[in-house]
């Protein structure tokens, strides 16, 4: 029993200290070796995967780690809204628009109420409505140059 609350005091003491350091004291890069410790004991932590994926994504600009850990919580935990919503925002940083638009349909469907969400979505949506129509403009353009 001693040793089970431990371990749990010792799982919540990483994650803790690496929320403290991430969110409060504005030094996020320090919390990277808490987490990555609270990851190898707890790899399924899903907190602690939300926030390494959050520094992966944000300060690290490790998009494929960021990847990797929101489909680590999805793999267990399907319907969790944050790391679907976050993993829709790797699409975008990816520059898969068209993914991005798909994933955060299908996040919306699971928190309808999460105006970020949608907001995300026509954010997403108008992006892909500026390419489309900067490519039309080019295809146009193209038409109208003579065949020298």
């Amino acid at each position: 029993m001693g040793k089970l609350m431990l371990q749990d005091n010792f799982r919540g003491a990483l994650f803790n200290l690496a929320l403290l350091l991430a969110n409060d004291v504005k030094r996020p890069l320090d919390a990277v070796p808490y987490l990555k410790k609270l990851l190898q004991y707890y790899p399924d932590h899903t907190k602690g995967l939300i926030l390494m994926g959050d520094i992966n994504i944000n300060h690290l600009k490790d998009i494929r780690g960021a990847e990797e850990n929101f489909k680590k919580i999805l793999e267990t935990d399907p319907t969790n809204v944050q790391a679907n919503h976050n993993l829709c925002v790797v699409y975008v940083e990816q520059g898969d628009l068209l993914k991005a638009e798909k994933c955060l349909v299908e996040t919306v469907k699971l928190a309808p109420n999460e105006k970020y969400i949608q907001d995300h979505l026509s954010i997403v949506r108008g992006r892909l409505q500026k390419a489309y129509q900067q490519m039309k403009a080019q295809q146009q353009q193209a038409k109208k140059k003579p065949v020298t």
